[in-house]
This record gives C-alpha cells, sequence and structure tokens, in this order.
C-alpha cells in the first residue's frame, strides 16, 4: 500500500505565529498622509484623536516625530469657504501642540474646488531624506496611495524597514505587499476615533402615575364648594338626619 504525504494541518493545530524582526532601540518616523486620512474619516462619519493614533502606531518604539501633511488655500478665499478654513486652522493648531510637525502646500484653485497638489512628493522627500540621514530605523507611511510604492522600495534598499497604516477603504493592496509590515486602522477604530454625529440619548420614559398621585388629583380638581351649596346657598333641603329622615 502506498502512502501520500500531504502538508495538511490538523483541525486542533494552532497557526504559528508571525515573527517580527525588530532593531534594538529601534526608532520610528511617522507620516501622515492627511488628505487620505479626511476621506476616510468622512466616508466612515468619525473623528480622528491623532494623539492617540500616533501611540498606537509607535508601540514601544523611540518616536523621532510625527509628521501631518495637509494643504492650505491662499489668497483670497470665497466667502463659503472662509469658515471652513478657520476650522481647519484651529484643528492644525491642535496637531501642533500635540507635538505633530504640520508642513503644507498650497491648494490649487479648479473650476470644481480646490483640490491638493505636491503632497505626495512633500512626503516622499521626507521619508528619503531623512532615511538618508539614517534618523529612523522604521518609517510608518499612514495613507493608501500606491504611488508610494517606488519611494518605499528605495528606502528599504537604504536598510530600512517600512510600514503601512490606513483604514480598509483608502488602502491599497499592492502598497500593502510591498511594505514590510501592514496595520488595518479598521481593527483600531474603537481606540483612537469617535463618531462625528453621536447618537442622541434615548428620552427616559414617562413613568406611569400611580393611583395615589392620580386620586389626590381629581381631589384637587373637583368643585369642593358645590357639594355644600347651590348657587351660593346652603343646601338644607337634602340634609339627612341622624334616623336617615329628611327634614
Amino acid at each position: 500500500m502506498i502512502g501520500f504525504i500531504t502538508n495538511r494541518k490538523k483541525n486542533n493545530e494552532k497557526p504559528k505565529p508571525k515573527i517580527v524582526y525588530r532593531y534594538p532601540n529601534e526608532k520610528v518616523a511617522i507620516f501622515i498622509d492627511g488628505g487620505n486620512m479626511f476621506h476616510a474619516s468622512n466616508f466612515l462619519q468619525i473623528r480622528i484623536n491623532y494623539k492617540k493614533l500616533i501611540e498606537i502606531l509607535r508601540k514601544d518604539r523611540w518616536l523621532l516625530r510625527a509628521y501631518f501633511y495637509t494643504g492650505v488655500p491662499t489668497g483670497d478665499l470665497p466667502k463659503e469657504y472662509k469658515e471652513q478654513w478657520k476650522k481647519q486652522q484651529g484643528f492644525l493648531n491642535e496637531l501642533q501642540n500635540m507635538g505633530i510637525k504640520v508642513k503644507t502646500m498650497p491648494l490649487k484653485k479648479t473650476p470644481e474646488g480646490y483640490i491638493e497638489k505636491g503632497i505626495d512628493i512633500l512626503i516622499a522627500t521626507d521619508m528619503v531624506s531623512l532615511a538618508f540621514r539614517n534618523a529612523y530605523d522604521t518609517a510608518i507611511l499612514v495613507s493608501g496611495d500606491s504611488d508610494f510604492i517606488p519611494v518605499i522600495e528605495e528606502i528599504q534598499e537604504l536598510g530600512k524597514r517600512v510600514e503601512n497604516a490606513s483604514f480598509k477603504r483608502e488602502s491599497s493592496y499592492k502598497l500593502r505587499k510591498v511594505c514590510d509590515e501592514f496595520i488595518l486602522l479598521d481593527n483600531y477604530k474603537d481606540k483612537f476615533t469617535t463618531p462625528l454625529h453621536p447618537p442622541k440619548e434615548p428620552e427616559k420614559p414617562v413613568e406611569p402615575e400611580s393611583f395615589i398621585d392620580r386620586l389626590k388629583q381629581l381631589l384637587e380638581e373637583l368643585p369642593i364648594k358645590n357639594l355644600f351649596s347651590t348657587n351660593g346657598k346652603k343646601n338644607t333641603d337634602n340634609k339627612i338626619n341622624k334616623v336617615g329622615v329628611k327634614k
């Protein structure tokens, strides 16, 4: 009888843990594509706490710095954009106060509105420049844009690791494949996001009125004086004596 050797795993066999190689005293730098994250958060209707996100991504490693890249308008803005830009300025100031380095590029005006231009190049330049200076061991790119693939491969040639983090909706399979590690942000969403429009708290049900309370209310509403008088005169005609005979 001829037997065949198979590589099938037993049903009760546990999967082998993934081995992740780490640098001793590993230094990381985080590069956040603000536009990419905006589209994801807008679709998912969530508000992102970037300080908590950075803590999740860095883990227990030494953080060089986190960078946030976005476009900003220039010149005179139409009235409908001024209020929006005012809120954006407040948001960017909050990031700066958290210790996140904000880097911007002018938005390009088009007939359809304002669009980002040159952000990818700015991110790529910083990633490669800091890699050449040996400023980090691992770069964490928070974006789902596959245009970064050539940059990532160049950084890896310099002996650096590159991790990619993004939401599933904005994620590129090719980008995930070329990186050393991929972090699906959807799995950690409850740890660093809040709903953009929290559900309203349900109104407390009105407790049913007790019989005693209802009886008290009825007694208060009764015209008590009419029990003893008619048209302002005492009602003695129907008064009953002690033996139950009318006078």
